[in-house]
């Protein structure tokens, strides 16, 4: 999510740099340094929130697999 903001505030200085007469051209970088920097700020929790979620799901099986007796589940295998 560090790197978000970096794009970001890079994307601040292109507008900036325009305001002060540099080139238009300036806007074709700024949009590609803020729709990445969003990339990333977006990202950043998304895929905590999806790395929880999975670690969650493991859990959950370990524990299931743990408690089946082993008997069992050979029996409704066959």
């Amino acid at each position: 999510m560090l790197i978000g903001g970096i794009y970001v505030f890079a994307a601040a200085m292109c507008i900036t740099l325009i305001e002060h007469g540099w080139s238009g051209w300036l806007y074709l970088l700024f949009t590609l340094l803020l729709w990445n920097g969003l990339k990333f700020l977006f990202m950043g929790p998304w895929s905590i929130i999806l790395l929880l979620r999975v670690r969650r799901q493991e859990a959950r099986a370990r524990k299931r697999n743990r408690t089946t007796p082993t008997h069992v589940a050979t029996a409704s295998a066959e």
